[in-house]
């Protein structure tokens, strides 16, 4: 794909603001700005060098580096791969991943889902603020970032109501009845 289509006044979400927030996200915020964290859990430690995280898109996907570091292990790579459905599609808001982070089998299935959790969140929360109050509906990826699609907030329920209108009009559907309330004699 050659790059996001940029639409006019729909954001795009820069391969390095993306990475930004990913490395933000990874150390947290008493490590803000540090090029290595150290993840502790259950007795098991490992470095993350987020100062060398890397952030790609190829095709549809969204893919994250970064090296760790253990001593049972020495450095190895931890990746995850965010997969988007094509632009324009129902799916091109939703985004597919593997069930088991890529790199040094170890490493991936102890650290893997929470590098993968935190990424996403960190990717959602840029979304949500790319949309600057509007509704996001779709991601294109691009060489350079990812455009976003967004429209003005909708309320579910006047869009179910809308569409329960249309089908009716239609005549796909039966209009709801209206059932009057009667008080049980006594």
């Amino acid at each position: 794909m050659a790059g996001p289509s940029a639409k006019q006044g729909e954001p795009t979400l820069s391969l390095e603001a993306l990475a930004a927030a990913f490395r933000d996200a990874l150390c947290g915020p008493k490590n803000l700005g540090s090029p290595e964290v150290v993840w502790s859990d259950g007795g098991s430690q490992i470095v993350l060098h987020v100062g060398k995280l890397q952030v790609r898109t190829v095709q549809t996907a969204l893919v994250v580096a970064v090296d760790t570091e253990s001593s049972e292990f020495g450095v190895a790579p931890l990746v995850v791969r965010f997969v988007f459905g094509k632009e324009g599609g129902p799916a091109s808001l939703v985004a597919a991943t593997d069930e088991t982070a890529l790199g040094h089998p170890q490493v991936a299935a102890r650290w893997g889902p929470l590098f993968r959790d935190v990424v996403w969140a960190a990717f959602a929360r840029q979304v949500e603020l790319g949309a600057a109050g509007k509704q996001p509906t779709g991601v294109s990826v691009g060489r350079a970032g990812l455009q976003l699609a967004i429209d003005k907030p909708f309320s579910v329920v006047e869009l179910a109501g809308a569409h329960l209108r249309d089908l009716v009009s239609r005549g796909v559907r039966e209009a709801p009845r209206r059932v009057e309330h009667r008080e049980p004699s006594a």
